[in-house]
């Protein structure tokens, strides 16, 4: 059984050394023996984890290869959270289920530290007085969003028994989470030698120079506001992509939400640091710049050292 819990409150909240494009090709199959760490997103998931369901795909047998590839470990597999809280979504719900978001405030908690129980850290900064704390949480409520379906469940089940782990998205204030508490899914970022503060400070980083280019979450927010200034300006940005007037806008909040998850998941796998983000997306299915592109991958490659490889092009690395 998945006990990915779904929770509504507040979330919490050494740059790689760069490789020319030209010298990618001879790096990897100098590392074709070795582990590589793939960001697989939602296009090249399933083809993965589950090749057995794309019979009639003529590219089968290098699925198979890369699924061998993840059982022997040769492949360590990781995939974003977004898949889930955004992706699991139907297109057509992601934005009444966003526009139900309301924050609830629950009661204080406060609590007393004897002084002989303070770490001597802290002794040194109050004295010789007690602590008193104060806690307070906040909790996102969205009223419309469905339990994850049948289908989703199944692949994260799948995913799971193959070793894959999850990686966490960018943290926002007010935003949707998914906890796991038993520590089964997520990948945690001192497992990759950071400090929780550390991965932080570099997601946000990413986020925040994608979001300068105008791609990723900038465009879902851009468009929600705009949305809301002409429906309703003393509403909220996220309330304003449900007051969609026609078809086109309906299907442009429908590209956004897409371009959001696109974003996330590569500021994830950044901040990270993995090796490889696999996918079959060219962000051709978005009207402008996508961060997908191949001026936005060029730029990230550049910046960031992120390769990006189709699922064939994986598999051509076993």
């Amino acid at each position: 059984m998945v006990r990915l819990i779904f929770s509504r409150h507040w979330p919490e909240i050494a740059p790689r050394k760069k490789a020319s494009a030209h010298l990618f090709e001879p790096k990897l199959a100098m590392r074709r023996q070795m582990t590589l760490r793939v960001t697989f997103d939602t296009n090249s998931l399933d083809k993965a984890c589950r090749p057995e369901r794309f019979p009639k795909d003529s590219h089968q047998s290098l699925f198979q290869t890369v699924n061998a590839a993840l059982k022997s470990k040769r492949i360590d597999g990781f995939y974003s959270v977004t898949l889930l809280t955004l992706e699991a979504i139907q297109r057509k719900d992601r934005a009444a289920v966003h526009a139900s978001t309301r924050v609830q405030r629950q009661p204080e908690q406060i609590s007393v530290t004897k002084n002989a129980d303070l770490p001597s850290t802290v002794r040194e900064i109050v004295g010789d007085q007690d602590v008193l704390t104060v806690r307070q949480e906040m909790r996102v409520e969205q009223s419309t969003r469905p339990p994850l379906p049948d289908e989703f469940v199944r692949r994260i089940q799948t995913a799971k028994a193959l070793g894959l782990r999850v990686l966490k998205a960018p943290p926002r204030i007010g935003a949707f989470r998914i906890d796991d508490p038993a520590g089964e899914y997520y990948l945690s970022p001192e497992q990759e030698g950071r400090t929780l503060g550390q991965w932080i400070d570099k997601v946000h980083k990413v986020c925040c120079e994608i979001g300068a280019r105008g791609v990723g979450y900038a465009q879902v927010r851009a468009l929600g506001e705009k949305l809301r200034l002409a429906g309703d300006p003393d509403e909220t940005w996220f309330r304003g992509l449900a007051m969609t007037n026609d078809i086109h806008e309906r299907r442009e909040v429908e590209r956004a939400f897409k371009e959001w998850a696109d974003g996330d998941s590569v500021a994830s796998h950044v901040a990270y640091g993995l090796d490889i983000f696999c996918t079959g997306d060219q962000g051709r299915s978005n009207a402008g710049a996508s961060v997908l592109d191949a001026a936005n991958r060029a730029w990230l490659n550049q910046t960031y050292d992120v390769r990006f490889m189709t699922i064939e092009e994986l598999a051509g690395a076993y």
